[in-house]
């Protein structure tokens, strides 16, 4: 790991989509990839620039090798995934990486001048998007595994 980063290992390879179900027959018939697991988590905890929130999306993941795959469709509310497709259209949105010590590790990011987006939790991780789009050309997500 490089000085002063927050982590190198993606655990995560998230992909906007319209359709969760569709994507993910496609990717399991054509490509292998799966079987997902398909879910509508419930967040607690939610932030959304800096603020309380409360949105819905439907979520399918795989693990590809040691990467899972996530498809991410936005169902309700506005999300850092809604202002991607508002600005990009869907496909690749983030690269999650996997964070020991979640508030460490975004403070990391803070001393580098971006800022938490979105974050919240589900029952055995605690997650955080960062504003690293500008810097980086992606998206980062920071993952907690508890």
């Amino acid at each position: 790991m490089q000085s002063g980063s927050v982590g190198t290992e993606v655990v995560q390879v998230g992909i906007l989509v319209e359709n969760v179900e569709e994507t993910a027959k496609r990717l399991e018939k054509f490509v292998g990839i799966g079987p997902f697991r398909i879910f509508e988590p419930e967040y607690r905890d939610v932030t959304f620039n800096g603020k309380p929130a409360k949105f819905k999306v439907k979520l399918a993941l795989a693990n590809a090798g040691p990467v899972q795959i996530e498809l991410v469709q936005p169902l309700q509310e506005e999300t850092v995934f809604d202002l991607n497709v508002k600005r990009k259209d869907y496909g690749l949105h983030h690269l999650a990486i996997k964070a020991e010590n979640l508030e460490r590790s975004i403070s990391k990011m803070k001393e580098k001048g971006m800022k938490v987006i979105q974050s919240g939790n589900r029952p055995g991780v605690r997650w955080a998007y960062l504003d690293t789009e500008e810097k980086t050309g992606l998206v980062f997500e920071l993952i907690e595994k508890k």
